[in-house]
């Protein structure tokens, strides 16, 4: 009984320090691919110091925005997938609702934002800016799916070393 309350107490402990890392390694993971996001979207659409300056606030609150969204989204859809076959047509009703509610909620979000962006980036550059975030996110699953750790601007500054030579 000792030996079993021993071993309690030196794991249990431990098992708190492994979450606690793989949260850490996580936002590490998180944070890198928002730095790498960041450089391809800036090499992609061209701004220029001053739009920059006013440009990433701006796409910061856009995306936080998008990203409240899309967790209560991802929420109400763990909410019905655990509860689908006790729900009924009614509540069924009401979760579409909700659904299509947080939809016109995430238009609603890139509407207000045209109108912000194209105060400080020519149109032009906000096409380029839509067509970088997909490019990036096709990318990114790309990578993932492969499992490796390179972006695009990485696998183009190999390239381009490898053209020099």
């Amino acid at each position: 009984m000792k030996t079993k309350l021993f071993y309690l107490i030196i794991l249990f402990p431990l098992c708190f320090f492994a979450q606690e890392n793989d949260s850490i390694i996580l936002k590490e993971r998180y944070e890198r691919m928002k730095s790498r996001k960041i450089a391809f979207i800036s090499d992609k659409v061209n701004l220029t110091p001053k739009q920059a300056e006013a440009f990433w606030p701006l796409y910061n609150l856009y995306i936080s925005k998008k990203r409240d969204v899309y967790m209560r989204n991802k929420k109400n859809y763990k909410k019905y997938q655990l509860n689908k076959s006790l729900m009924d047509n009614d509540e069924l009703g009401l979760t579409i609702d909700e659904f299509l509610k947080l939809d016109q909620e995430e238009l609603d979000i890139k509407v207000e934002y045209v109108k912000k962006f194209t105060e400080i980036i020519t149109n032009k550059q906000l096409i380029e800016l839509y067509d970088a975030e997909e490019s990036f996110k096709k990318d990114l699953l790309r990578r993932i799916k492969k499992g490796s750790d390179k972006g695009i601007l990485e696998e183009k500054k190999d390239i381009k070393k490898k053209k020099k030579r």
